[in-house]
């Protein structure tokens, strides 16, 4: 194929033989991209790194033979002590177990303010096992990090955040020489806890490894972890890092936007072959309106795209915020013929709507539960109807609307592989595209209130970028049309007002 002039810019840069960055936008040729790259420099031999297996398998089918592609974690693999990879056969140890063994106890802790759930809300069960997954999970922010030891702020950080302040920090020193205990216990070559994948990460990050090759090219550098960059910065090699600043939607987990923190050199693919001009007219809104850039996002003239209202029964693709909203609209799509693949957290859903089902049953949940904190459905329903912008209000609404068991056979039925369209969240819908997608009207944002003021965080406007450039040919944002008026976007489409819906705090899916 023939470079674009962009592309020849990024080729250009990379046989210099310093490291940088190159900048691609939604659509924009990245992986044919990184390909010219590879050629162009044939003489050299070349590293592709890749978040997953799968993304890295099919990489290696398009680069000639002087790239290899892999993950991080399959160097790792082959470069770590066999005792090592062997406890990853190991049995798994249950919470509980894993309580008993480092001496973990109950614990009575006071609700923070600001998170009580009623005037009986004073205190929560803090159990044994949940002290064993906060732990584990301080263990996985400690090896995703670029530190040598395991921070106390990392163990602090793996506890509720509804546990009050004072005694959470209490609660984090106590846990802290437990954390140093498990960690110290998965080096031991005869310890017995299970080995996990971002253990062996951790500890060949930590040997200071060199990667075999003159150049790197990391794919989807945005939403590297710290511990990945951290190994990166440290090579001989030439790094080229490659992604899209305005895509990272994974802060929320400790990872780090490398297109935007490393002052390397850098160049752009702002031509995006995914969509044309109408589309990318929307998506610059978000772009220079919200996130501050300067540099347009281009439509590809020989596609003809709309922004433009589609109908229910023939849109591929509806994405949403929040699974809730998602599994709402599973269900009535089904109700007119439908037959929709539902692609969200279909675990945790589950588990959600089968605890709503013990507490309309009375049964206190626990265990980290959306519904902990709540002695009866009632409480559920009053919290959600005087709790300005609670996250549980459009769950707790389908599960009043649709009922308990409905939702769950809806959702054990949800994965089929015989489907006429697809219903999504914002985080699962990145890497894919669909000629025709809808946008929900779940997205979070606010009304300004002052002159200037934004009406997206950065980070929700990273999701609706990434929500909006999934789609090919028509686009309808018809549900978000006051979001969009806000942001200088003169939709064509009108609709009824629309509730301004207030920002969520949490970065998570709910």
């Amino acid at each position: 194929m023939n470079p674009t002039i962009e592309q020849r810019h990024a080729i250009d840069m990379a046989v210099q033989g310093k490291s940088c960055k190159v900048t691609a936008y939604a659509g924009a040729g990245k992986t044919s991209t990184l390909k010219l790259i590879g050629n162009a420099k044939y003489n050299e031999s070349g590293m592709y790194l890749a978040f997953n297996k799968a993304i890295a398998t099919e990489a290696q089918s398009k680069f000639h033979q002087n790239v290899k592609c892999k993950t991080f974690h399959s160097l790792a693999y082959g470069s770590v002590p066999r005792w090592l990879t062997n406890k990853l056969n190991n049995r798994r140890l249950m919470s509980n177990q894993l309580a008993s063994r480092h001496d973990l106890e109950n614990y009575q802790v006071p609700v923070a303010l600001v998170k009580k759930r009623g005037e009986d809300d004073q205190k929560r069960l803090f159990n044994s096992k949940r002290m064993a997954t906060s732990m584990m999970n301080a263990v996985g922010y400690f090896c995703r990090s670029n530190y040598s030891e395991i921070q106390l702020s990392q163990v602090y950080a793996a506890l509720p955040d509804w546990i009050d302040d004072t005694y959470r920090a209490e609660l984090a020193n106590i846990l802290l020489p437990k954390a140093h205990d498990y960690w110290n216990d998965i080096l031991n070559p005869t310890g017995i806890n299970r080995l996990e994948h971002d253990h062996y990460l951790k500890y060949w990050a930590l040997s200071n490894p060199v990667i075999n090759a003159d150049f790197i090219l990391f794919d989807e550098a945005q939403d590297a972890d710290p511990i990945m960059l951290n190994v990166l910065s440290n090579q001989r090699a030439q790094v080229i890092y490659v992604g899209d600043r305005h895509q990272q939607i994974y802060a929320f987990r400790g990872a780090v936007n490398a297109m935007q923190s490393l002052d390397i050199a850098e160049t752009r693919l702002s031509q995006s072959f995914r969509f044309g001009e109408n589309i990318a007219d929307l998506a610059n809104k978000i772009l220079f309106n919200v996130l501050d850039e300067e540099i347009p996002l281009r439509g590809f003239e020989q596609i003809d795209s709309h922004v433009n209202e589609i109908s229910d029964e023939i849109a591929d693709a509806f994405i949403y915020r929040t699974n809730a909203a998602a599994l709402s609209n599973m269900v009535e799509l089904v109700k007119i013929g439908r037959e929709p693949r539902l692609e969200v957290d279909t675990g945790s859903l589950l588990k959600n709507v089968e605890d709503a089902k013990k507490v309309k049953s009375g049964i206190k949940v626990h265990d980290g539960s959306v519904f902990e904190g709540f002695s009866n459905w009632d409480e559920v329903t009053e919290y959600t109807e005087e709790i300005t912008g609670n996250d549980l209000k459009p769950l707790v609404s389908l599960i009043n609307k649709v009922g308990e068991n409905a939702l769950i056979e809806a959702l054990l039925k949800s994965n089929s592989s015989d489907y006429d369209c697809v219903v999504t969240t914002a985080h699962k819908s990145k890497g894919l595209e669909f000629n025709k997608v809808k946008l929900g009207g779940d997205f979070f944002y606010k009304e300004a209130v002052e002159p200037g003021e934004k009406v997206l965080t950065d980070d929700e406007a990273r999701l609706l970028y990434v929500a909006a450039t999934r789609a090919k040919k028509q686009l309808d944002i018809s549900a978000l049309n006051p979001l969009f008026k806000a942001i200088g976007y003169n939709t064509l489409v009108e609709v009824n007002d629309l509730e301004l819906r207030p920002i969520k705090e949490e970065k998570e899916e709910g």
